[in-house]
């Protein structure tokens, strides 16, 4: 495949046949990455992110890389359904003829997106309103789109010789996926793995995740052979970092949860609010700051997966406590 050496490349080549394409930067989310895999002459594309960016630099990437874009791309996979990763799905399909894959359990989210607001954070409808006018990556301002195949754990997307095995994890949401080349150890980790670059410990997740698969997908992510580590966020990690990584989301995850229990333990009893707002004056876990409604979500999701372990209780005005 040719590609013009003396224009400026809009895309960085990792390793033969794979591209990391790099959006703006946005405070604490850092900047959206997009990854395209190519070979013989086909391609397959993770993570399109936002309406804008950098869904404005793919068609022109794919470009660059002497692909045409109608017939070319043959995938848009989505690790998951939030806006940072799926906005720039239909301005891509409206350009290309490439099929359109999500998990079944975030599929919703594409077809009816103001469902992340209104179903996946913690917030009421003065916040959701106040969201319509957000400019984080967060925002949802895209048309709704129709997944062309739904994905499932153990399923295989093909490009040219290449082979992308699915994974679920359901953590960071109830849809979430990751993909992992085994030829080549590589592994596209979506939000599950550094959703803010960084600091691998401050994390989030929507209403519909788990802790408890998080920390099971962790694990599991620890056990295999990864050589190259592939956020939707910022920068990519090499070899023994990429261990690291996964490791210190565990471990986050962890301390998340003992935080938690820590503080109804203090307090005796508490709503997720004021469990919030004991975080907050504490600053005792790395958290997300520009979104208030992400702590809050996230607090929720960790006191009921805790209660499904046995370690908290609530009664009928969710006030929590230590059973």
């Amino acid at each position: 495949m040719s590609v013009e050496s003396n224009s400026i490349m809009v895309v960085q080549e990792l390793i033969p046949g794979l591209y990391y394409l790099r959006g703006r930067f946005a405070p604490e989310f850092g900047f959206i990455s997009t990854y395209i895999i190519v070979d013989d002459d086909q391609a397959l594309l993770v993570d399109p992110g936002t309406a804008g960016d950098p869904g404005d630099l793919i068609i022109k990437a794919l470009k660059e890389l002497g692909l045409k874009p109608k017939s070319d791309l043959k995938g848009i996979i989505c690790t998951h359904g939030h806006p940072d990763h799926i906005g720039g799905v239909g301005r891509l399909q409206q350009s290309t003829d490439a099929s359109v894959m999500i998990h079944k359990n975030d599929a919703e989210l594409l077809e009816t997106p103001d469902l992340f607001l209104k179903k996946r954070l913690r917030m009421d409808f003065a916040k959701r309103f106040a969201m319509k006018f957000d400019k984080s990556p967060l925002r949802v301002n895209f048309r709704p789109v129709t997944p062309d195949r739904i994905l499932v754990d153990g399923d295989t997307i093909k490009v040219g010789r290449r082979i992308l095995s699915v994974i679920y994890t359901g953590g960071h949401s109830e849809g979430h996926i990751v993909l992992y080349e085994k030829s080549n150890n590589l592994l596209f980790s979506g939000d599950e793995i550094n959703n803010f670059p960084n600091d691998p410990r401050k994390f989030y997740v929507d209403l519909s995740g788990s802790l408890t698969n998080k920390i099971a997908a962790t694990e599991q992510l620890r056990n295999m052979k990864i050589d190259y580590l592939l956020p939707a966020h910022d920068v990519f990690h090499i070899g023994a970092d990429a261990n690291l990584q996964i490791k210190e989301v565990q471990d986050g995850v962890v301390h998340f949860q003992d935080t938690v229990l820590a503080l109804l333990k203090v307090r005796g009893e508490a709503d997720v609010d004021q469990i919030v707002l004991d975080i907050d004056r504490s600053r005792s876990v790395p958290y997300p700051v520009l979104m208030d409604s992400l702590l809050p979500t996230t607090v929720e999701v960790a006191l009921k997966s805790l209660r499904l372990a046995g370690l908290v209780a609530t009664d009928d005005e969710n006030i929590w406590f230590l059973p």
